[in-house]
């Protein structure tokens, strides 16, 4: 099964990524800063650590970027 990244999630689920994702052959691994959210993993997009090199097939990162500060991005 190939899995994607689910970047800053909030209360969202695959279902509402895109009709690529939202399939039996998908695996989602949902990471957000919140815990509240319950998210597979907790982190910040910037410090991705807990997630190891080459595992996921596929990133879904929708309105993100314009949340992190110019001195964030290296």
């Amino acid at each position: 099964m190939k899995k994607f990244l689910h970047v800053g999630c909030g209360f969202k689920q695959k279902a509402q990524t895109t009709r690529g994702f939202n399939t039996p052959e998908w695996a989602e691994i949902r990471l957000d800063i919140d815990g509240s959210v319950v998210p597979d993993v907790i982190g910040s997009m910037t410090d991705m650590k807990a997630i190891a090199d080459g595992s996921m097939d596929a990133v879904f990162s929708s309105h993100n970027i314009e949340h992190l500060y110019p001195h964030e991005v290296p």
